[in-house]
């Protein structure tokens, strides 16, 4: 797949820096961006009790048409991804890296064709690894295209804790 450039809404533009907005590229479905979009951040490390409720929430938001955006990197958003494709939801995710050598998973090749799913990056074609800088500026970028922000759990040594202060 191909990566286009993505023109941003105006709502999401005028948070973003002007810089980042045009390097934003992306495969999938940018319409998704005119959405109000529900930013879904987590610590990688997280009680099971907190993956149970957040799975039970999936239903009622996919119900609701909402749009979730993430990067989807730690093990209780990826849990949030799958369960939102199964149940036909609608997602965008962020990557922390360029798009040069992504390669949509099994279970993203049939939401991106239905047009349920946009993955848009930030980063300079040359930027194949994440790194801890790539992660963080991926998270700003989800935090400032969301509408609204859900983030269940946080441990006290992340970074994200200080990004929603």
């Amino acid at each position: 797949m191909k990566p286009l450039p993505i023109a941003l809404p105006p709502q999401c533009a005028r948070r973003i820096e002007p810089e980042i907005a045009e390097r934003i590229v992306g495969v999938g479905n940018a319409d998704l961006l005119e959405t109000h979009l529900l930013g879904f951040v987590a610590s990688r490390e997280c009680p099971g009790h907190v993956l149970l409720e957040i799975l039970d929430r999936i239903p009622e938001w996919v119900e609701a048409n909402r749009v979730i955006i993430s990067g989807f990197h730690s093990p209780l958003e990826q849990q949030v991804l799958r369960s939102t494709l199964r149940r036909n939801g609608r997602v965008v995710k962020a990557l922390a890296r360029s798009m040069s050598d992504y390669r949509p998973t099994a279970e993203e090749r049939e939401p991106l064709a239905d047009g349920r799913m946009l993955v848009i990056t930030a980063c300079l074609p040359k930027v194949r690894r994440v790194t801890r800088e790539t992660a963080l500026a991926r998270n700003r970028l989800v935090l400032a295209l969301a509408t609204e922000i859900v983030a269940p759990y946080l441990s006290a040594s992340s970074p994200l804790a200080d990004m929603l202060i």
